[in-house]
């Protein structure tokens, strides 16, 4: 399965939710906001939220301060 990771292209195997992808990336759920197709994706739907062919996923980095 094909998305846009922070506008690359990646492939995926079939059926990743939100949570896989973050783990397949080494990244830690901690601090990060995902959108999907211009839709942010509340946490607490991480882990049942699949993928889809031709998602285009935003990954951000939160950061506080001032």
């Amino acid at each position: 399965m094909n998305i846009q990771l922070n506008d690359q292209p990646l492939q995926l195997s079939a059926n990743c939710t939100v949570t896989e992808l973050l783990q397949q990336q080494q990244l830690a759920g901690e601090g990060l906001a995902v959108a999907i197709n211009n839709t942010v994706i509340n946490k607490r739907y991480w882990t049942v939220h699949q993928l889809q062919i031709n998602d285009n996923v935003q990954i951000f980095q939160i950061v506080t301060g001032g």
